[in-house]
């Protein structure tokens, strides 16, 4: 792995060759690829942010920690050299949500640790990073204008009807919608694909996720999609695979802008891009759609179909209960309604 990793050592200054090397040791032994890129993203945010601001990154303090994530909170921050995205126009600062904001501060403290240097939150003076922070969880608990709209059963009935063509793209674009909700997978583990990793059962598929957010450790997941009637996810599955004559490596592939079909595998924003398309198509508002939306609909609809929550964490992979009831949460205040027999 460690040979697919960036070394840390880029984003952070002045350490010594052996201190890199440790570093990057760490780094590959202890963070999936997926957490580990948003960690390097996050810091080389906080570095650009503390080299305009005249502060220093590593070991960076807690009012110094304290004054960039209320920045964000605030108004978000964008460095100061031209950041184009993907449309070809300028990046533009925002208030960033709550969840975002809680890994930037993760990522720093990654950093500190990884370099082996007592983080922020471990400072003599963390009693200030630490209200701050509840400060923002607190504002920002009630903001629900980053939360995106889960692709619940019928919505994603809807997003399949509407890729009606016979290309590639458009096998390709069914099977991973419909196994995307089916399996409740990340975005990084739908991609991770692969046609070795995926076997047939006698009621459908049953797909190997060999780690992923909560097993960074590596024990594995074996995830069953079944047989479906409605959504047909193992039917979609099958017939790209058979359109695209594919027979081992990864299963979602990037196609070039032709149509044709390549060997590497389809990135984490093409996901997201696939799901805001086909929303769009299908008459919703694309913002309020992303990539998230394929394992969030699984588990509002399962919810919504009383389905038992223990259930509904070993299939998604869910590090507790909790996290899971946030996706039924909403529909259950309706169900057995107090009031509902007089208003």
């Amino acid at each position: 792995m460690a040979d697919r990793v960036n070394a840390l050592g880029l984003y952070l200054p002045d350490l010594a060759p052996h201190d890199r090397d440790r570093v990057d040791d760490y780094v590959a032994r202890a963070s999936a690829a997926a957490t580990l890129r948003a960690y390097q993203s996050d810091w080389r945010l906080f570095c650009a942010w503390c080299a305009e601001s005249g502060y220093r990154s590593l070991p960076a303090t807690p009012a110094i920690v304290a004054a960039f994530l209320t920045l964000l909170a605030e108004r978000g921050f964008v460095p100061q050299a031209p950041q184009q995205s993907r449309g070809g126009r300028a990046a533009v600062a925002r208030p960033l949500g709550r969840s975002t904001i809680g890994r930037r501060l993760a990522a720093i403290v990654f950093a500190h640790r990884a370099a082996g240097i007592d983080p922020p939150t471990h400072q003599p003076d963390a009693a200030r990073l630490d209200k701050a922070m509840r400060a923002i969880r607190r504002d920002k608990r009630d903001d629900p204008s980053g939360k995106k709209r889960p692709a619940d059963g019928d919505v994603l009935r809807d997003m399949l009807r509407t890729i009606t063509g016979d290309d590639l793209r458009a096998y390709r674009d069914r099977a991973l919608l419909a196994i995307g909700m089916a399996g409740a997978f990340r975005r990084s583990e739908l991609v991770a694909i692969t046609v070795g990793r995926v076997s047939d059962e006698a009621r459908g598929l049953l797909v190997r996720v060999p780690t992923s957010k909560t097993d960074q450790e590596g024990r594995g997941h074996s995830v069953a999609i079944p047989d479906g009637r409605r959504l047909e996810p193992v039917r979609h599955y099958r017939a790209w695979l058979e359109k695209a004559a594919i027979d081992s490596g990864p299963v979602f592939r990037k196609l070039t802008p032709q149509g044709r079909l390549t060997d590497h595998p389809m990135s984490a924003q093409g996901v997201a891009l696939v799901v805001k398309a086909a929303a769009r198509s299908a008459g919703y508002p694309e913002a309020l759609f992303s990539g998230h939306s394929l394992r969030a609909g699984f588990l509002t609809e399962a919810g919504r179909q009383n389905a038992n929550l223990f259930k509904m964490r070993e299939h998604s992979r869910h590090a507790s209960i909790d996290m899971v009831a946030e996706y039924v949460r909403d529909h259950e205040r309706f169900r057995e309604h107090a009031g509902e027999g007089f208003l």
